[in-house]
């Protein structure tokens, strides 16, 4: 009896133990997002630029490698996205039409104005692509952290990402006309199946069954820190084989990641800050006023790069690998101004009770 007793004990104590090693670890790599991120892009390059050679000859390998590790970092975060119980906040019409505004109004129209000075047709390709998808499920630990409404940020997230279904080939399109290039619509909307709608019905349902066999604890808690890891590390890998691929462009032309990054950052800054003015004007709370920047301003640049390999080429699929380097930087130092924008609001809020 007691030596079968003990097996249950040992096992739970093993999985206690296991789970709390990858608890730490994930923790870790969140940390150090921006530095490991920073990492793969410098091992890439002169890897990609020393093996230029075998790239150009295994050019179809690398594609499906790209496609197949974008899926890795974007099917956990559907498995993450919490669709239950959200019928509610739905009714939150003002933030939820604020923020699609951000994103597919002022985002596509702020990108398809800096894109052409970047010089390279197919890299400015790239830069709308980078803007006009939407968040992941990941932009929510942003909201998390800076005390915003987790339920709107889910919302914003899953209706963001219904929107962008149809809106992603219309933008590129339209872009393409913009710039006299032909954009090839049926592989773009063959790419957003593979990338978006495949990847949110097979997460979706993954989440379901989970929830009924394991229950909500065990996604929500226990489960994380594997869905996360993973996402993280697929992210990495991402990036390496993205900017591997291109390592001799980066060589050749540094500025352009110089101009990529700077861009990039301009209409982040710009719709945070506006953001914070229009969330005051409309009398938002905080939390809903932080829900509405960081689902407006993240990008999932996973599916920016597989969309840009699947329909586009690889130089459009390089400007979402370098977009990682300055987005999250940009995040966290917004979330650390978390006194200064909750005093601003604290104000509005005794205003409006005045």
């Amino acid at each position: 009896m007691q030596p079968s007793e003990s097996k249950p004990q040992l096992r739970v104590g093993d999985e206690s133990h296991h789970e709390g090693r990858v608890h730490g670890l994930s923790e870790h790599v969140k940390k150090y997002l921006i530095l490991y991120t920073f990492l793969s892009i410098v091992l890439a390059v002169p890897v990609g630029y020393f093996s230029s050679g075998f790239i150009s000859a295994n050019k179809a390998t690398f594609s499906s490698l790209v496609i197949l590790l974008a899926i890795l970092t974007i099917y956990p975060s559907m498995i993450q996205l919490k669709t239950e119980g959200l019928s509610g906040t739905f009714k939150l019409w003002r933030p939820i039409a604020v923020s699609l505004s951000y994103v597919f109004v002022l985002s596509p129209i702020l990108a398809f104005a800096l894109a052409p000075a970047l010089g390279n047709r197919d890299v400015g390709t790239g830069f709308v692509v980078a803007n006009v998808v939407p968040a992941s499920s990941g932009s929510l630990g942003y909201v998390l952290i800076a005390g915003g409404s987790i339920e709107l940020a889910t919302a914003l997230a899953i209706v963001s990402l219904i929107v962008a279904i149809p809106a992603i080939p219309f933008f590129l399109s339209v872009y393409g006309g913009q710039v006299s290039a032909a954009v090839p619509i049926a592989p773009i909307m063959t790419s957003v199946l593979y990338i978006l709608i495949l990847p949110l019905i097979a997460g979706q349902l993954t989440r379901y069954l989970l929830l009924r066999e394991k229950g909500s604890a065990f996604v929500g808690k226990s489960l994380r820190p594997y869905l996360s890891l993973i996402t993280m590390l697929s992210m990495f890998a991402l990036i390496f084989v993205l900017v591997m691929r291109e390592g001799t462009l980066m060589v050749a032309e540094p500025l352009l990641v110089g101009e990529v990054i700077g861009y990039q950052s301009a209409i982040i800054v710009g719709i945070l800050l506006l953001s914070v003015f229009v969330s005051r004007a409309m009398r938002l709370s905080y939390e809903d006023h932080q829900s509405v920047a960081f689902i407006s301003v993240t990008k999932n640049q996973s599916v920016a790069a597989a969309i840009a390999t699947l329909a586009l080429s690889p130089e459009s699929a390089l400007v979402p690998a370098i977009i990682p380097i300055i987005q999250p930087v940009l995040a966290i130092a917004y979330i650390h101004l978390e006194g200064p924008v909750r005093a601003l609001f604290a104000r509005g809020s005794q205003g409006k009770d005045v």
